[in-house]
């Protein structure tokens, strides 16, 4: 466990110099391992190089710098390693395929990186879509079941709920997966529903709870297709609520937490197909 402290400690080390210049020696150093050791670890732990692990942290913190701030595109640049401004948005375009003054408007989609982090396997690096959206309220109908414990022993009880061996309660909503469902943890329950059009009338008459997600302005974080909900849905949770709310100048709404399924009910197609999203209601 010692080699995994010292990774992260590098990772914090990075993270604390993504406005100046990051210093390999340093780097490597702090990890315990010489510097052609550490590149070739990272590269194949995330998938990327350090540089461009580096590259798409400072275009995550520039974008979200440009929306929460009147700073100019020069100077958010500058700040994050560019010596032009055209050579910044043209990285900018690349990564989050829209230009830093569209970024200002803060309902424009991004493609953010979180920080990286070690526990055995890596987790973050991964690319998660990204943005606010304004909703109206939404009545859904569904099922609910009391959750207490930590938000790890949360996400187990949750798994019992969806799986077909354990209790199951899509099945109990309607016949096949087929669209888009939602997961909404408030104030300790957590319901597994649909909007009314896409449950069984049959069901409906059973008596389904009726539960109403609530307007307003949402962070939404969307994972890439193909993924397992029990591995990404914590991974969101965890991006939202330790990287990305306590810099954003946002608060969360209350203890309301909502998850969306975009599901197939082909296996093969859901596996393939599947992906998550996390909106948070924000103030």
């Amino acid at each position: 466990m010692e080699i995994v402290e010292q990774l992260n400690k590098a990772i914090s080390y990075i993270e604390s110099a993504l406005c100046d210049e990051i210093h390999l020696d340093t780097v490597a150093q702090i990890a315990c391992v010489t510097k052609d050791s550490f590149l070739r670890f990272f590269s194949y732990m995330t998938g990327m190089t350090l540089n461009e692990y580096v590259r798409r942290r400072r275009l995550t913190l520039a974008a979200h710098e440009l929306q929460g701030s009147r700073c100019k595109v020069i100077d958010v640049a500058i700040k994050y390693g560019w010596d032009s401004a055209d050579a910044f948005t043209k990285a900018f375009i690349r990564q989050h395929g829209i230009t830093p003054t569209q970024a200002r408007n803060p309902y424009q989609p991004l493609k953010i990186y979180p920080p990286a982090s070690f526990y055995i396997m890596v987790k973050g690096a991964k690319r998660m879509d990204f943005r606010i959206v304004e909703t109206r309220g939404k009545r859904v109908l569904g099922i609910s079941r009391k959750i207490g414990g930590t938000a790890s022993e949360r996400f187990k009880a949750e798994h019992i709920m969806w799986a077909d061996d354990c209790d199951h309660i899509p099945a109990k909503i309607c016949d096949g997966y087929d669209g888009v469902w939602y997961g909404i943890w408030n104030r300790g329950s957590y319901v597994i529903a649909r909007e009314e059009e896409n449950v069984e009338e049959n069901v409906t008459a059973s008596k389904l709870e009726a539960h109403f997600i609530p307007g307003g302005k949402y962070a939404v974080f969307t994972t890439q297709r193909g993924g397992y909900a029990g591995d990404e849905l914590p991974e969101l949770h965890n991006l939202i609520h330790n990287s990305w709310l306590p810099n954003s100048g946002y608060r969360q709404v209350n203890d309301l937490e909502v998850e969306v399924y975009h599901l197939w009910t082909d296996k093969a197609e859901r596996r393939e197909k599947r992906y998550f999203s996390h909106p948070t209601l924000l103030e």
